[in-house]
């Protein structure tokens, strides 16, 4: 039904994401330039509403493949981003990738934030082209 163009989004956007963290990584971007991981966040939330969708509504894997209404593809999209968002935040703390105790909470609920935002924004390009109005 819609697996197909919806996977090559997500293959897009898992490519982007990791360029772009590569990059971070060997240019020690991350460390010089305070703004670089919020692009990231907001990417990895559109990915992460998109695969959350993906994964029940058209894997097979949740129910049946079939478009979802609007306001069933906003709930479980960003529950779904909300739920992965936070899981990376105490996956970062866990592994002791907070090096600024000053600015943790700050710099978390920026995460969370962006990772809501680019969420909404995956969810709204999604709706627009794929989800049917009236179907329940």
């Amino acid at each position: 039904m819609f697996r197909e163009p919806l996977l090559r989004i997500l293959a897009a956007l898992a490519v982007l994401i990791a360029l772009l963290h590569i990059t971070a990584i060997v240019f020690y971007l991350y460390w010089t330039l305070w703004w670089y991981d919020m692009p990231l966040h907001f990417l990895g939330g559109a990915f992460g509403s998109l695969s959350v969708i993906w994964t029940v509504f058209f894997s097979g894997y949740v129910g049946n493949a079939a478009p979802p209404s609007v306001l069933r593809l906003f709930a479980i999209g960003l529950v779904g981003t909300l739920l992965l968002g936070v899981g990376w935040e105490v996956f970062e703390r866990a592994l002791g990738h907070t090096w600024s105790i000053e600015g943790y909470w700050l710099d978390t609920m920026t995460d969370l934030f962006l990772d809501m935002a680019g969420g909404f924004v995956g969810l709204l390009l999604f709706a627009r082209y794929y989800a049917t109005p009236g179907a329940t």
